[in-house]
């Protein structure tokens, strides 16, 4: 069984405070079409295959910027945290894909057309900025995707490819990895107000291309 969510209010600081200044962004993000007929079991397994096709092509862009992660972290604590979940994307998410794909009846071609922004905000974040720039842009997807399920998991699907999607992104490992990144952040947290301001516009760009991700699973 899933974790419970980690309690928002143990949280209070600069991680909060990018998604407050995120606003309608945030909004729109962990209200996307996708979540809520995730969240009511009413997407069609022809949507979802398109979905997992798009997350599969960005998996090499998310190992690319977790390795990059791991070369610019400060200490050998942030890059062992960040290396042991590189290594769960590259083994455990693979088997996801590979057995959700085999159940839906599909070949799982990753997918890259309407990810363009979401590749170039993170390849570019990843290559070109710190680690906390790194860090915020990973927060903004990953806090997302742990709002989203905690709540799914509550309604599980009768389908077991997306059942299982929901629960591994819901709470356990997952759900200590955004707390992880959340109390790095909030301890790290810049008091320059326009490196402040860069950060924020930084996640909400990151939501945004989010959203624009999701989108392209309906079309």
């Amino acid at each position: 069984m899933s974790e419970a969510p980690q309690d928002e209010a143990a949280h209070a600081g600069f991680s909060e405070w990018l998604r407050t200044a995120a606003g309608e962004t945030w909004t729109a993000a962990i209200n996307h079409r996708l979540f809520r007929e995730i969240a009511a079991d009413t997407i069609t397994d022809a949507v979802y295959e398109r979905y997992l096709r798009l997350e599969f092509g960005f998996v090499d862009r998310a190992a690319i910027v977790l390795g990059w992660a791991v070369a610019k972290a400060p200490s050998f604590a942030e890059r062992t945290h960040l290396a042991h979940g590189l290594h769960g994307l590259v083994t455990e998410q693979q088997d996801f894909f590979r057995a959700a794909f085999l159940s839906l009846g599909s070949n799982g071609e990753p997918r890259g057309e309407g990810a363009e922004t979401l590749h170039e905000v993170f390849g570019r974040t990843a290559a070109q900025g710190g680690f906390l720039d790194i860090m915020v842009c990973m927060l903004a997807a990953e806090w997302m995707y742990f709002t989203w399920c905690a709540a799914a998991c509550r309604t599980p699907s009768g389908r077991a490819w997306i059942r299982d999607w929901v629960a591994m992104h819901a709470g356990g490992g997952f759900g200590r990895h955004v707390a992880w990144m959340r109390s790095w952040i909030d301890f790290h947290g810049p008091a320059d107000e326009p490196r402040r301001r860069e950060l924020a516009a930084l996640f909400r760009a990151a939501l945004a291309a989010e959203i624009g991700f999701h989108d392209a699973a309906y079309r």
